[in-house]
């Protein structure tokens, strides 16, 4: 009996040496975040163009773009980390990612209310900056939260 719960004792020790290397590799490169505010800023602000071909290629151009830094980021890191599993550090991510959809949803609605309804012409780039510097930020906050919370053990 005492061999399982040292032999247990000992898995749960290795476990939790492998999740601190794991959230020791999951940050991203800075300029991965400055990228991804990047793509975000154009694609938003290409609302300010009034064409359907240009947000439809903005969108193309974004879509392309963010799975060229998804596979930079898991050639990077080895892994890509999922907030959809259930667990404390999963909750503390999705929490933090629905504040931050709230908020970009408001900006979103301000600037097109802006842009479309009272015609304030560049509304959406001055929306689109503001999201893609808060997208920015924001991907390395939540990245910080969920090591965190690997490194915490939960």
């Amino acid at each position: 009996m005492e061999s399982h719960e040292s032999e247990a004792r000992a898995q749960l020790a290795a476990l939790q040496t492998d999740r601190a290397a794991l959230a020791g590799r999951l940050v991203q490169p800075w300029w991965w975040d400055v990228a991804f505010g990047v793509l975000v800023a154009a694609f938003f602000s290409s609302y300010s163009s009034h064409s359907i071909w240009v947000i439809g290629a903005a969108l193309v151009l974004f879509s392309i773009s963010m799975r060229w830094l998804t596979a930079v980021y898991e050639r990077i890191t080895g892994t890509w980390w999922d907030a959809s599993k259930v667990g404390p550090v999963q909750e503390r991510v999705r929490r933090a990612l629905r504040r931050l959809v709230v908020g970009y949803v408001v900006l979103l609605a301000l600037g097109g209310a802006l842009e479309f309804l009272l015609d304030v012409r560049g509304a959406m780039v001055v929306v689109g900056v503001v999201m893609g510097a808060l997208a920015g930020l924001s991907s390395r906050w939540v990245t910080r939260i969920y090591v965190a919370g690997l490194r915490a053990g939960l």
